[in-house]
């Protein structure tokens, strides 16, 4: 059954309707088959895309096609509609990128050589990926049932599509304006601007990490490397090597101040089908953490608008704190 990809009439948003998504497995309802992502169950999972270290070995990350994916692949053939009821086939691609062979290993973790190693995996898929040239190749990690996870053995995922969605491209028509504006990056101005205030920092020794000011989640942060690259498959050594000494000791602080909370990373990066110099002038990529500590209501539901409950400006001192501790 494809994926296809609804737009709501009433307020041109595009919801994917991704009903294989159901059979996916869940640690709510265990099989006798143990967790298809620890060692010796590789054949319950589709053939490797990649393993590291590469040969047939033993591996630490292992990369392969989600066998449950969010998106069709691409090619596919589906009804399309238009009017009141628009629709048409949601089509890319889906990989799964196992961080680890221990089942109850996690990033926070990670030393800084095992959190590199995975982001040189996310590297290497990412410009894989975006070698078929598709709107946008989106790498994001769950961690825990409330941020989407539905397996507990750690992992990350990378979707690329073929179609950019609306959101996604406001984005970077954002980015865009305010670089035809000013010759700058949005980016780095509101870098700039945080470090200018100080108030929402939370640490700045190679990575920037602060909290936004308009955070939508208690204790949302930004890690924003001093890269300049637009995407994660363009992200240099030095980039990735600053996010793994990074990283972990912010997750430490998180789970700190947070009780071990779920949340989503997601990395931010500019469209895939643009030159990559073309695309560093007017974007970089960086990782945001969203912590899943609150529910959306009936406010945001009927509105969009986002309740924070906290101000950054009060929580980031805290995580500081945290983090600092959690890195000694």
């Amino acid at each position: 059954m494809i994926t296809e990809t609804r737009v709501d009439a009433e307020t041109g948003e595009w919801r994917l309707s991704a009903p294989r998504r159901a059979e996916r497995p869940d640690d709510a309802r265990p099989t006798s088959v143990g967790c298809p992502f620890c060692p010796g169950h590789e054949d319950q999972t589709p053939p490797e895309r990649m393993r590291l270290p590469a040969g047939d070995g033993p591996w630490q990350v292992r990369a392969f096609a989600n066998k449950f994916p969010i998106v069709s692949p691409a090619g596919t053939d589906g009804s399309t509609a238009t009017g009141l009821f628009s629709r048409f086939p949601a089509t890319g691609d889906h990989e799964v990128l196992v961080e680890s062979p221990e089942h109850d290993w996690d990033l926070r973790f990670a030393s800084t050589e095992k959190a590199l190693e995975v982001l040189l995996g996310l590297r290497e898929r990412a410009r894989a990926l975006a070698a078929g040239r598709p709107a946008a190749v989106v790498v994001f990690r769950n961690y825990g049932a409330a941020a989407g996870a539905s397996l507990r053995h750690p992992h990350s995922q990378l979707v690329a599509l073929d179609q950019a969605p609306p959101g996604l491209a406001a984005r970077w028509r954002l980015a865009r304006g305010h670089y035809a504006d000013t010759g700058r990056r949005l980016v780095d101005d509101l870098a700039a601007a945080e470090r200018g205030t100080g108030e929402r920092i939370v640490a700045d020794n190679g990575v920037l990490v602060y909290q936004p000011y308009a955070a939508s989640v208690p204790q949302q942060t930004v890690l924003f490397p001093d890269d300049g690259r637009g995407s994660l498959a363009d992200a240099t050594d030095d980039g990735l090597a600053a996010v793994a000494r990074t990283l972990p000791a912010l997750l430490r602080g998180l789970a700190e101040v947070l009780g071990d909370p779920a949340y989503n990373l997601v990395v931010h990066a500019g469209p895939s089908d643009v030159d990559a110099r073309e695309l560093a002038r007017w974007c970089q990529w960086h990782v945001e953490i969203f912590p899943r500590t609150t529910t959306f209501a009936g406010l945001e539901l009927a509105t969009g608008l986002l309740v924070n409950p906290s101000r950054p400006e009060e929580t980031a001192p805290e995580l500081a704190k945290a983090m600092s501790a959690a890195g000694r």
